[in-house]
């Protein structure tokens, strides 16, 4: 019976500790490992949310500049022919015409495809490398495939503010059947009631875009792959220490609560041993002849008996040496008792 209670004791503190540990686990690794994915979360936010867009924003932004840079590139050039003009070295006609087909073998970008064009602010169609068959043509009723009467804007727009940017449909560059967004910059010389316009596809822009940030993607993939292995090999060695120091713990509270289990089992062991012992204590009447004691209820006992009663001690009966000499004077008890008749006589 002893045995089963101590089994089920063990398995019970045993159980107890377990789900102890495990409780304190959840909230130590949760703990650990909400930092590193508050990071990495960060980190993700950072590119997807802030890079990526600030990329494409820059991207489109440093086109306009592209854009602006080359209008008044070609502007300069207007400029250039306009000075030999006013200096009488050339006719106004034949200045425009050297500008007008200098600005038409003008090209750029990757396919050297991208151009300029001239209208004025009629509008009428001056030069257009791809489109010949607008030359001279009023562009007024002319819209792009959305409706939008973009040359109309053109003229409205630096009219307004001299320069600007104007988003329409239109081919893509010399092939006729495609058609896509372009953004376009074009700026007023004033001079000449010139409208010089040049663009750039937004479908080239999204494309560069997509590009861009798939390596940043790849990039971005690659950087967070290194930081979640370091993650992972951190939180798996603070898990691991925290596992080390909680099986320890739960041993110390297990020799602990053992301990106290013994010192209250001894404890009981004395208190019991302790309640059988019977201990004589205090002041015993006892009389001076017959050698009786008088126990708490007046009664006269033998002291064999009373100290049997309140003792553990158990009698066996003999005859000392003195007592055996007055009994027996007759018997010589020398040889039995040597040294307590030898005791005797000396006291006599």
């Amino acid at each position: 019976m002893e045995i089963q209670k101590r089994a089920i004791w063990k398995l019970h503190t045993h159980m107890k500790i377990l789900i102890t540990m495990n409780s304190l686990s959840k909230k130590e690794i949760l703990k650990i490992v909400a930092p590193s994915l508050l990071a990495m979360l960060l980190f993700i936010f950072t590119i997807f949310g802030v890079a990526l867009p600030a990329s494409q924003k820059n991207l489109l932004h440093q086109k306009q500049l592209m854009l602006i840079e080359l209008v008044h590139t070609v502007c300069s050039t207007l400029e250039h022919y306009d000075a030999q003009v006013k200096e009488g070295k050339i006719s106004l006609a034949k200045a425009q015409d050297l500008a007008k087909e200098q600005i038409r073998k003008l090209h750029y970008g990757p396919d050297h495809k991208d151009y300029y064009w001239i209208n004025n602010l009629q509008p009428r169609m001056i030069m257009h490398p791809y489109r010949p068959d607008l030359e001279q043509q009023d562009l007024s009723p002319f819209s792009d495939a959305s409706g939008k009467h973009l040359f109309t804007e053109i003229v409205q727009v630096v009219k307004k503010d001299g320069a600007g940017f104007v988003p329409y449909m239109w081919q893509l560059n010399d092939d006729p059947q495609h058609v896509g967004s372009k953004l376009s910059y074009v700026k007023l010389f004033q001079p000449w009631g010139w409208v010089i316009g040049t663009g750039v596809y937004l479908d080239d822009v999204h494309s560069e875009i997509a590009q861009i940030s798939k390596k940043m993607v790849y990039i971005s993939l690659a950087i967070l792959l290194f930081i979640a292995c370091i993650s992972f090999f951190i939180i798996y060695q603070q898990v691991k220490n925290l596992r080390q120091r909680q099986i320890a713990e739960a041993e110390v509270e297990r020799y602990r609560q053992n301990l106290e289990r013994l010192v209250e089992e001894r404890t009981e062991e004395l208190q019991l041993a302790q309640s059988k012992i019977k201990i004589l204590n205090g002041f015993l009447p006892i009389c001076s002849n017959c050698k009786k004691i008088r126990d708490d209820k007046g009664y006269w006992n033998q002291i064999e008996s009373y100290i049997r009663d309140h003792s553990e001690a158990e009698f066996t009966h003999g005859i000392c040496p003195v007592c055996a000499k007055e009994l027996y004077p007759d018997i010589d008890f020398s040889k039995l008792f040597p040294t307590e008749s030898t005791e005797t006589e000396e006291q006599e």
